[in-house]
């Protein structure tokens, strides 16, 4: 069993976003990543990724818990009961949200000890979850992978030679898969099998360098577009099925990791946010989580149906 803690936290208001103001909300994540709204709970999940926590916001209650985790965490994916699923360095682990307790899973690229998991997104009909690699160490080689896992916890391979796996999502007929490799600043598109769970051969989608913000978490709107954090420029980038860059959205921190669409009616946007070790300046709501109210509905990802343990 682990250790939780829970917290009063109210929101401050800072610039706005198309003359709407953005909430605050000062989570001190060191790698805030992988939001995921939980609409019967109506409240967020996510994690920190160094900080080793699974964080849940009630945003009507201003109510923190953060789950103190045994070791670094790179992905999340909320099941249909009472549990979720964390992808540790190079396992696979259910936590019951009730008692704390993990159990293991599977085990995922033991022969790649200088890698370790990261990113994760639930498929469009909840019987699949897609996952990812990275290499770990200051000078990066393309080791990463993507997975993906069933409800039997089967996990496969479904594609090699990436830096960063990032930026998973689907398109709005499931029939195409997004991710990214952040590292390289490219996007990719695969078609997607989702009765099978089987992805075919990617092709370039289109490239985000430095400067326009390399792609790292993604969401999907109702129009299908693609919402890329630019995690290295400060913005998300909205991409058009095409992969045209249709709208830039400034954040107010230096570098957003993942957007998601929550609440009634999908019509608002949670950003996390990271803290680089090497930054000379930490900016007010670097490592915090924004709350951004929209006019674009999103989709918000169904729950995981994992069998039971």
């Amino acid at each position: 069993m682990i250790e939780t803690r829970v917290e009063s936290i109210r929101p401050e208001t800072s610039a706005e976003v198309d003359g709407t103001p953005i909430r605050v909300w000062r989570v001190g994540n060191r790698v805030g990543e992988a939001p995921a709204w939980h609409p019967g709970q109506r409240c967020l999940y996510w994690i920190d990724v160094r900080g080793q926590q699974l964080l849940r916001l009630q945003p009507a209650a201003g109510e923190l818990t953060r789950w103190m985790l045994p070791e670094v965490v790179g992905a999340l994916a909320l099941c249909d009961d009472d549990r979720a699923i964390l992808a540790f360095p190079q396992r696979l682990v259910s936590i019951d949200l009730q008692s704390n307790v993990l159990r293991d899973i599977a085990s995922v690229e033991r022969e790649r000890p200088t890698n370790r998991l990261n990113e994760g997104k639930v498929s469009p009909s909840g019987r699949w979850w897609v996952f990812g690699s990275m290499d770990d160490r200051p000078d990066k080689a393309a080791t990463g992978a993507l997975y993906c896992m069933g409800a039997d916890a089967i996990v496969r391979r479904l594609h090699d030679g990436l830096v960063i796996a990032n930026g998973i999502a689907w398109s709005l007929d499931g029939t195409t898969l997004y991710f990214s490799d952040s590292f390289a600043g490219q996007l990719y598109a695969a078609p997607w099998d989702d009765a099978a769970g089987t992805m075919g051969t990617p092709t370039l989608h289109t490239r985000l360098d430095e400067a326009a913000g390399r792609p790292d978490g993604a969401a999907i709107d109702v129009a299908g577009n693609y919402w890329s954090a630019g995690v290295s420029a400060g913005c998300i980038n909205v991409l058009d099925p095409r992969g045209t860059i249709m709208r830039k959205i400034a954040i107010p921190c230096q570098a957003p990791t993942m957007p998601a669409f929550a609440g009634t009616g999908s019509m608002k946007v949670f950003v996390t946010s990271l803290i680089r070790p090497h930054w000379t300046r930490v900016g007010p709501w670097d490592g915090a989580l924004l709350e951004i109210e929209t006019d674009i509905t999103g989709i918000i990802p169904p729950l995981f149906r994992l069998a039971a343990a």
